[in-house]
């Protein structure tokens, strides 16, 4: 469409009369055909939407109609349990569960395997711990500066720097003291620190106290000094560790002695790589690791079944399986004797074995149910071991402290119920589906509605609301929907509500006849329950090729798409309506612009 500025010639608004001329023109032709397509989409939009509302009844009635009855995810076999004592067992079902009471008796809990450290790690010996700086002692967790002890009330105070062997300590002690306190290190590296008289001799009379609140140093807390009960003597409650997991294999001040791996020409040295395997996952470990490193990969690994910790107490490398039961947890190295420094196996190659004394093999669980003995590698006593199916039972401690009364039977009961919670969510979810796709389809047929009058959705929902007030022929003491408590209130003849009381009553008295009142599908392929006959009409207006949303739907938009062709048919009358208007406009200015020019001459002329 061409523009032209006209009226140059004539002074009159060409441009406002054609505007309008062909605004008017669009009123009366275009305009009322976007309404009509506007509407289309309307009608659309409420069509795709009552689909999306009438599928999610669909989808609600099949929780009902298309269970496998007596399968796992059969809301109708769902049983509640309690405990008499959840302290000692709960249990849950994932099924059906002979209603009744269960006596249980727990003998024993199932526990973990833990693998650790045969002895200490490291080279423990008084000569060795004297050697190491105090900065390597307790993993690395001293602190350097000042120690107070008191001798019968006098201070006698030394200086702790952080490169100062436990030896230069002691000898700091003796001579700071004059001899009257003394520190040693037995052969089985434990540290003491004790008072002694002037012939030499350890002073039981003595009052000897260590640290004060102005030190410096945690050398007390650090090395883990007690003093014995009744004297004021010393002694580390754990023996001295030089180990440092903080520190690299190959360090000098890992702490770990004898360490050895597979270099590049294939020796064992102090450097190098190797192989360790725990529970079947192979682990490369090298001499720039550290017993952190370690940790970190062997926990950061599901698969390998254990985790991995340092106890800095006692100094010891420690497996622990995450699974309860009496089995080992197995060990093997290659190209390492890392596993034989930690403590956790002895000997190489084919000759490699657990350690001896170095595994505590976990317990299994030993449960009495109904008077039968179960043995279990697990606190959880499925179907599989206890011979009663869908019942899982966990256990916490055992039962032979559950009473305080010797003459008490020491068991926990636990008490089998049908649970019908799943029954009556999956109803509530039915009524408001119904509800949604019902009172919808409802507003939209109205003679102010989305949709309009529509005979075919009208049949639809006449037949819907028909069945849930039916009289069902099925077998069984049911034969409304009413009687089981769901129907339409007295002020409202349209939306289902539950009488909550009248549905548990229904399900603990006629539990079978609900069932049989919704669908036959649980006992015969009949398919004359009351949901089954909604399932039926809604997959006839659901299908997908003969249903009615996708003939209604096919046709909407075959509307759509001719609609959309007149609009553009007229778009283009209209653009060519304006078009001429502007051709004869500016032939009308062109003729009066010509007229006014003779005029001119003439009025000259005559002058």
């Amino acid at each position: 469409m061409s523009t032209t500025i006209t009226g140059l010639g004539s002074g009159f608004d060409i441009e406002s009369w054609v505007t309008q001329l062909v605004e008017a023109k669009q009123a009366s032709t275009v305009t009322p055909l976007q309404t009509k397509l506007s509407n289309l989409n309307t009608k659309s939009d409420a069509i795709d939407d009552l689909e999306t509302k009438f599928k999610a009844l669909k989808s609600a009635l099949e929780s009902f109609t298309k269970i496998v009855y007596g399968s796992s995810s059969d809301m109708w076999t769902n049983t509640s349990i309690t405990s008499s004592n959840d302290a000692y067992a709960t249990a849950t079902s994932s099924g059906s569960v002979s209603s009744g009471n269960i006596e249980l008796q727990i003998e024993q809990v199932a526990t973990a395997t833990t693998a650790k450290s045969a002895q200490g790690l490291g080279l423990v010996t008084p000569e060795n711990i004297k050697d190491t700086e105090y900065s390597l002692l307790a993993n690395g967790q001293t602190k350097a500066g000042t120690f107070s002890m008191f001798l019968d009330g006098k201070q006698y105070e030394i200086n702790i720097g952080e490169h100062d062997t436990l030896g230069d300590i002691m000898a700091d002690i003796e001579e700071v003291s004059g001899g009257k306190i003394k520190a040693q290190i037995d052969e089985n590296g434990s540290f003491s620190i004790k008072a002694y008289n002037e012939a030499g001799e350890v002073d039981t009379d003595a009052v000897l106290t260590l640290g004060s609140s102005g030190d410096k140093s945690n050398f007390a807390s650090a090395l883990k000094l007690n003093n014995a009960e009744g004297t004021y003597s010393y002694t580390s409650a754990y023996p001295v560790s030089v180990v440092n997991t903080d520190e690299t294999f190959a360090s000098g001040n890992s702490g770990l002695e004898g360490l050895l791996f597979t270099d590049e020409d294939g020796n064992l040295s102090s450097s190098g790589s190797g192989t360790i395997t725990i529970n079947g996952v192979e682990f490369e470990v090298d001499s720039s690791m550290s017993i952190n490193n370690l940790m970190t990969k062997i926990n950061g690994n599901a698969d390998v079944n254990c985790t991995a910790s340092y106890d800095s107490l006692t100094n010891r490398f420690i497996l622990t399986s995450t699974e309860t039961g009496q089995k080992n947890i197995s060990l093997s190295s290659e190209g390492t004797n890392l596993l034989n420094v930690l403590g956790l196996t002895e000997g190489s190659g084919e000759d490699e074995k657990i350690k001896d004394g170095s595994q505590e093999l976990g317990q299994n669980a030993i449960a009495y149910i109904n008077g039968n003995k179960v043995i279990s590698t697990s606190n959880t006593i499925t179907g599989e071991s206890s011979g009663i199916s869908n019942l899982s039972i966990n256990i916490k401690k055992t039962t032979s402290d559950y009473s305080n009364n010797p003459d008490d039977d020491k068991t926990v009961t636990l008490s089998v119920e049908p649970d019908y919670t799943k029954v009556k969510e999956a109803l509530q979810t039915f009524v408001d589906a119904y509800n949604d796709a019902v009172s919808s389809a409802k507003s939209a047929i109205t003679s102010t509605g989305a949709i309009g009058h529509d005979s075919s959705l009208s049949s639809i929902l006449n037949n819907i609301r028909g069945i849930t007030s039916m009289i069902s022929d099925n077998d069984g003491s049911l034969s409304l929907l009413s009687e089981i408590g769901i129907s339409t209130s007295s002020t409202d003849a349209v939306n289902l509500t539950i009488d909550s009381t009248k549905l548990d009553e229904a399900l603990k008295e006629n539990f079978d006849s609900v069932k049989s009142l919704l669908s036959d599908g649980y006992k015969s392929e009949e398919d004359n329950g009351l949901f089954d006959r909604l399932l039926k009409t809604l997959n006839t207006a659901l299908d997908t090729t003969n249903g009615y949303f996708v003939q209604k739907s096919e046709s909407i938009t075959q509307q759509i798409t001719s609609m959309n062709s007149r609009i553009e048919r007229a778009n283009e009358k209209l653009a060519n309506y304006e078009s001429r208007l502007y051709t004869q406009f500016n032939a009308m200015d062109a003729t009066i612009s010509s007229l006014n020019a003779q005029l001119t001459t003439f009025s000259a002329y005559i002058g």
